[in-house]
């Protein structure tokens, strides 16, 4: 099939788009809220879970969607870990010395670049970027926390 990819019912409510016409009357509703981070992921990767299901926006994620952010939040998990290890080591941790002499960019350059590049995916997906986030709008009264910043921004 050519042309975009449909957007989920949950996302064109989400954005004010749903029309009548347009609306797929056979498409499954995922239930259930997600649950805890799973025990075997890193801290890191948990910690990165818990501020995704915090942060994203009411009735986005639903439990069906816990393995892609799985995958997000492992990505993101490895991409601390290695980017602490390059700035611990500095600039000189960029660059490598291999055993024949030849100076050249460290492994954990094209990790966190791979990383990253895997992790861009998954946020486009799920609606983590500004970008894709600027395509989707909530109702005015919908629950929010606390913003410190509307003190500030009004």
């Amino acid at each position: 099939m050519a042309g975009r990819k449909p957007l989920p019912m949950a996302v064109k409510q989400i954005k004010g788009t749903a029309q009548k016409c347009r609306i797929n009357p056979r498409e499954p509703k995922p239930v259930g809220q997600l649950c805890a981070a799973p025990e075997y992921m890193s801290e890191a990767a948990k910690e990165a879970w818990n501020y995704a299901v915090e942060n994203s926006p009411p009735g986005l994620l639903s439990a069906l969607d816990g393995a892609i952010l799985e995958r997000w939040a492992n990505c993101s998990g490895l991409y601390r870990e290695a980017l602490s290890k390059i700035n611990r080591a500095g600039v000189s941790g960029m660059i490598i010395k291999t055993p024949s002499g030849i100076l050249r960019r460290s492994p954990l350059m094209d990790v966190i670049r791979d990383l990253a590049l895997e992790m861009k995916g998954y946020e486009a997906e799920m609606g983590f970027t500004p970008a894709s986030r600027s395509r989707i709008s909530t109702s005015a009264d919908a629950p929010r926390e606390s913003d410190p910043w509307s003190e500030i921004a009004g």
